[in-house]
């Protein structure tokens, strides 16, 4: 994670322009599918964050009730010291009790087993201990799954391309131990790396990191087949940098398992700068296909959860995708921009449901058409809708057939709820 920064000062936006009309018809696909959605979620970390979340704090983060965030991915600390991994238990417990998948992170190998890094990374692990840190992750696994915590994945490390405060890897190093001893992991599926940022190859300042680990892998017939799936983190990343065809077709999900959107400097209620969440999620599930979405602490001052408990602004924003898009949906095809910045993603369920997730971060209203475009009949609309003055208000939508229409305030997220 980077850095958390000092504050700073930002412009409110206008409230609002008269109500216009978007320039076309959003139509939904459902017979185009894309990505199966594992879930959205947060980081869990009592030993930074300074103490556990609560009994309440954990039912609001991963109940689906009202006022609760739904979320169904946590990701924990695989501590280097095994005489601690008990602190990453009782959260741990609660999320897998309530459904949720429990995957965890390394950021350093056991300290008998690292050694200094001189290339910009605070540890090393030399490969003659590559044996010993698979027994590490694969007794990590087997400690979780005795608590009662059947863990989903452990990844190789966080961040090896942004190491000076944790543990480097070059790309070739991280090839080698899925290669060639991640196989000796057995408690749980594996994940590759987690990269810093979803950087280009061909990025100047990409020297040994970004997507290069995972082009290694997909070149490496031994180490795709010991690697169940992907994971990367989203600092930085551009739109443009977020599509990854190689990846997105090699047959394995890919998780976005660490962000924080806009900043760590500012409130998270504050707004509309809050708008960038949704709008990264959407990115990430539209031109990424990202199987999952997982933001850093889970409580934090910037973060989902304040630290007084309550869901902020930017937890909101995730909620317009967490609560309604659940494991197991499949993203499917609909118009993406129907007018410039606002942003359209669908999904459907084996219920019959669409859910419709609609971004406007414009200062314009809009009336906002949605067709079902595979011709499906509509049995009923349900919005919830967040904004600078609502969070997740409730209402019915009139529909006619195969479509409906909804107004879009400027600077909001709808999500709707489409019965077929």
């Amino acid at each position: 994670v980077m850095p958390e920064s000092e504050p700073s000062v930002y412009a409110v936006m206008p409230e609002s322009e008269p109500s216009v009309y978007a320039a076309d018809t959003v139509v939904v696909n459902t017979g185009k599918e894309y990505q199966t959605i594992d879930g959205f979620g947060g980081m869990n970390h009592p030993e930074w964050m300074g103490s556990d979340l609560t009994d309440a704090q954990r039912q609001k983060a991963f109940g689906n009730g009202e006022d609760e965030l739904g979320l169904t991915i946590l990701r924990i600390f695989v501590n280097p010291d095994s005489n601690q991994w008990n602190k990453a238990v009782p959260t741990a417990k609660f999320a897998a009790q309530h459904g949720a998948k429990v995957f965890a992170s390394p950021w350093e190998p056991p300290s008998n087993l690292a050694e200094s890094d001189s290339n910009g990374g605070k540890l090393h692990l030399p490969k003659s201990n590559y044996t010993a840190y698979a027994q590490h992750l694969n007794n990590f696994g087997t400690y979780m799954k005795n608590q009662g915590v059947d863990l989903y994945a452990i990844s190789v490390q966080n961040e090896p391309d942004y190491a000076s405060e944790w543990t480097r890897w070059s790309t070739d190093e991280t090839t080698d131990f899925l290669a060639n001893y991640a196989d000796k992991i057995t408690s749980t599926r594996v994940m590759s790396p987690e990269s810093f940022q979803y950087a280009p190859e061909t990025a100047s300042w990409v020297a040994d990191g970004g997507k290069k680990y995972y082009t290694k892998i997909l070149n490496n017939q031994k180490a795709f087949a010991n690697c169940d799936l992907f994971g990367t983190h989203f600092y930085g990343t551009q739109r443009a940098w977020m599509d990854f065809p190689a990846l997105e077709s090699c047959g394995k999900p890919i998780w976005m398992t660490e962000v924080y959107v806009p900043n760590s400097s500012s409130d998270a209620d504050t707004w509309p700068e809050a708008l960038d969440v949704a709008e990264n999620i959407h990115n990430g599930m539209t031109v990424g296909n990202m199987s999952a979405y997982v933001w850093w602490y889970i409580r934090r001052s910037y973060g989902p959860m304040k630290e007084n408990g309550n869901i902020s602004k930017r937890g909101y924003m995730m909620a317009q995708y967490s609560k309604f898009v659940r494991p197991g949906d499949v993203r499917i095809d609909a118009t993406e921009q129907p007018t410039q910045n606002v942003f359209v993603s669908a999904y459907k369920n084996d219920a019959d449901q669409v859910t419709i997730v609609a971004v406007n971060k414009t200062t314009s209203e809009y009336n906002q058409s949605f067709s079902m475009g595979s011709g499906e009949s509509i049995s009923g609309v349900t919005r919830y809708r967040s904004s600078g003055s609502e969070n997740l208000a409730k209402s019915e939508i009139s529909f006619n057939g195969t479509g409906f229409a909804a107004q879009l305030p400027a600077q909001s997220v709808s999500t709707f709820v489409v019965d077929l």
